[in-house]
């Protein structure tokens, strides 16, 4: 038993020999763990040392340059005078206000006083320009008939008495409306203007009428006369036909051309300034033989009734243009305004038989031939 264990023992004991490294160089990589442990922390505790020292002598480098860098820019801006610092504004010197802000006003309410006081004023002394009123009618230039070029297209002796009547002075001074209306420049353009269009028509109404209407005659039978314009007429020459129209239209346009509504105003200047309804004007056209256009519809008025109740006493007259023109244009304005609204035909004209009146003359012969038939 002793050899036994004797043997045993050997045996670990070789066990243990068998595991020492045989080569040296090789020795270092089968030491047991805590020496190999022990030797590493030897070799890096002094590598570690190093590092640390360096690390921190570095940051105490950066610190003393940072702190001589900034000492040295605050010595140097210290050092510096203020006249050499680079200006920021190279203009002019701004002037700045120090003083406070305005307060604003304070607004006081408005409070009933206690008793009632009323104060006057002194009286303004008014400087105004005094106009003289017969400057403006004087100024105003009245149109006149035919006041632009006469055509080429008349006969010598016609054109002589053109030329004679544009000079009458009793004419000329009865502005006559009727002559105007279609032969008239300056008349045109007056129309355009509500004071322009009355102008004219106060100083057309502001005439004798009955020495007016007799020369207006007078010169109408001159005009178809063999020795005037007799052939000009014959042969319809236009502003031949015009002027003799005129001349017959006299009375019934003068009486319309100064009728006025209820305001004052004349009848005419507020129709042919009426921009919304066209048509007031085409009733006074009538009485020169000038038909009414078909669509016109004129505003049905007590100015339109009382034109066309002149027109009317006139329309019966054969020798009268607007015999030819009025039951057409009564008709048209009996469909706007009403079958009851003007008469739609002519009035007959005064010292006229009546139609309705019976006639005993075709009695009386019947009783004549009888009489003789059987007492023959």
């Amino acid at each position: 038993m002793f050899h036994q264990h004797k043997a045993d023992s050997a045996t670990a004991a070789g066990e243990q020999g068998s595991n020492v490294c045989s080569n040296p160089r090789l020795c270092h990589s089968y030491i047991p763990s805590p020496a190999r442990a022990r030797r590493t922390r030897i070799h890096l505790n002094p590598l570690l040392s190093i590092t640390l020292i360096f690390v921190v002598l570095t940051s105490l480098f950066g610190a003393v340059s940072a702190s001589d860098a900034h000492g040295d820019r605050q010595r140097r801006s210290a050092s510096v005078p203020v006249d050499e610092l680079t200006p920021a504004w190279k203009g002019p010197s701004l002037l700045i206000d120090t003083r406070p802000a305005p307060v604003p006003p304070m607004l006081m309410q408005l409070q009933r006083r206690d008793s009632d006081a009323t104060t006057s004023a002194p009286a303004s002394r008014t400087t105004g320009i005094k106009t003289d009123p017969s400057a403006t009618q004087s100024a105003y230039a009245i149109p006149r008939p035919f006041d632009t070029a006469l055509s080429n297209n008349y006969t010598t002796p016609c054109a002589a008495w053109f030329r004679r009547l544009l000079s009458n002075s009793t004419f000329n001074a009865c502005h006559p409306f009727s002559l105007m209306l279609q032969t008239s420049s300056s008349f045109f353009d007056a129309s355009k203007s509500f004071v322009g269009i009355t102008q004219t028509l106060q100083a057309t109404c502001n005439v004798n009428a009955t020495i007016c209407l007799g020369n207006m005659n007078a010169l109408a039978r001159e005009l178809r006369d063999n020795a005037n314009c007799a052939v000009d007429y014959a042969n319809d020459n236009p502003q031949v036909l015009q002027a003799y129209n005129g001349l017959l239209a006299y009375y019934p346009l003068y009486q319309a051309s100064c009728l006025k509504d209820d305001g004052g105003q004349y009848c005419y200047a507020n129709a042919v300034t009426n921009t919304t309804a066209t048509g007031d004007a085409y009733p006074y056209y009538l009485p020169l033989g000038v038909t009414m256009p078909g669509g016109a519809r004129p505003t049905c008025n007590t100015c339109l009734q009382d034109a066309m109740a002149i027109f009317s006493s006139f329309a019966g007259n054969q020798t009268q243009p607007i015999s030819k023109t009025y039951n057409a244009a009564a008709q048209q304005i009996d469909l706007g305004c009403g079958p009851t609204f003007i008469n739609k035909t002519a009035v007959p004209l005064k010292g006229a038989a009546s139609s309705t009146t019976p006639s005993f003359a075709p009695t009386i012969t019947l009783f004549i031939m009888i009489f003789f038939y059987f007492f023959q």
